[in-house]
């Protein structure tokens, strides 16, 4: 039999990080429009240790740097990709490739800082997470906007812990601390009584954020968040589609929150640092992805949220045309794959391209700033949006960046 909560051990629940959301910290706009109350949903699958181009997006066949990787062709005429994603290749008219994106981060964090906020890490000067703008930008809600599937997620900087994500490693344990709460809505019900009382002689700023976190997780316990978090409770047939994998159950559960409201959903995937045995390790990293990602689009058209939902698929960087002594291939920030689709998004192109061995791009380059403005503006959000951190100084949304021409 399941032990009952105590009141310690709810009040460690109250304070730890799966109900960070509850806390309150606000930053102010400035200088801008007021929020835009349309924001739309955002699914981010977060390929982590960077992702190589040359086996994805960008094959390059027949050539000194492609190696063994073949290309197929995919729903769009003129357009290939590597023959690891033949069902994502089906999907080409839906979603349009970034092949000229440069950024100048080769660090796995100062990379992936990057490629979460749209401005290079300064430790005095922490930014956002793009999940943590989405939410501060959305009307107020009593379950979590921001959800993060499979690490804790980047914070909320000056937003807030309000803005932080709602970090979820395994949905089976976040299911049974919910449950049990909700087993215990009557101890919630004591406690706060018990604050009230204790309040009226002993009045505590810390007291007062207890007893609105234990407000916010009452609240949350009503919401239909805390049904879509149950993905074992899908239909069988939505499990099969989207198969037995972390990663395929993680896609389900990116679906079913954002059909319970949640805003934006990052969703992780890692293994992508192939230093060694690159190409056989792509291959079954790829075999990982293509079904659930493919039956994610699926899914989000069929319920009418794919036109509503921006989907960006997307790591810290590229990996070196260059094959090393490990036969895998190393960081290479200088060209970093990017593919989105949904909402405002043109499908079926390429942006960009590279030169025949892929070592640097032929033409123009996007920078992560330009990819970054383009999200917010798909999004609805202005990226000229300027905010002001609780040390008064302006930050805004996005670092100078252009929106992407041809791309929404």
């Amino acid at each position: 039999m399941q032990a009952r909560l105590s009141r310690r051990s709810l009040l460690q629940i109250v304070g730890s990080g799966i109900f960070a959301f509850s806390c309150r910290h606000r930053c102010d706009a400035i200088f801008a429009a007021p929020p835009v109350n349309s924001v739309k949903r955002c699914v981010v699958l977060w390929m982590d240790g960077g992702p190589s181009q040359m086996e994805t997006f960008d094959p390059k066949p027949g050539t000194a740097t492609g190696g063994p990787t073949e290309a197929i062709a995919t729903s769009v005429p003129g357009i290939s990709i590597a023959k690891h994603l033949p069902k994502i290749a089906t999907k080409m008219r839906h979603l349009s490739i970034i092949r000229n994106l440069a950024s100048p981060e080769g660090d796995h964090d100062r990379g992936s800082h990057f490629l979460h906020t749209g401005y290079p890490q300064v430790p005095a000067f922490p930014r956002p997470a793009l999940g943590s703008v989405v939410s501060h930008e959305s009307p107020p809600s009593d379950q979590p906007l921001f959800v993060s599937l499979g690490t804790r997620g980047l914070g909320p900087a000056y937003m807030g812990p309000d803005h932080a994500p709602f970090s979820i490693e395994d949905p089976s344990v976040a299911v049974a601390q919910l449950k049990e709460l909700t087993k215990q809505r009557s101890l919630l019900q004591r406690l706060d009584s018990f604050n009230q009382t204790f309040d009226q002689d002993h009045y505590d700023s810390n007291l007062a954020r207890r007893k609105s976190s234990i407000s916010r997780i009452e609240r949350l316990l009503s919401t239909p968040f805390v049904k879509a978090l149950n993905v074992d409770s899908s239909p069988t047939q939505d499990l099969e589609r989207y198969g037995d994998s972390t990663f395929g159950r993680r896609c389900l559960l990116a679906k079913r929150l954002l059909k319970a409201g949640v805003r934006f959903v990052e969703v992780t995937h890692s293994g992508w640092d192939t230093h060694e045995d690159n190409f056989n390790n792509v291959a079954s990293l790829c075999n990982d992805i293509d079904g659930p990602w493919s039956t994610l689009i699926d899914d989000l058209q069929a319920n009418g949220l794919w036109e509503d939902t921006v989907v960006v698929w997307m790591g810290e960087f590229g990996r070196t045309p260059q094959i090393n002594a490990n036969n895998g291939r190393d960081h290479f920030p200088q060209v970093t794959p990017v593919v989105l689709g949904g909402g405002s998004i043109r499908g079926g192109q390429v942006i960009g391209q590279t030169n025949k061995l892929g070592i640097e791009i032929e033409g123009s380059s996007i920078s992560v700033p330009d990819l970054f403005a383009t999200l917010l503006a798909t999004l609805g959000i202005d990226p000229n949006h300027q905010f002001q951190n609780e040390f008064g100084a302006i930050a805004p949304a996005s670092d100078n960046g252009k929106i992407i021409q041809g791309l929404i």
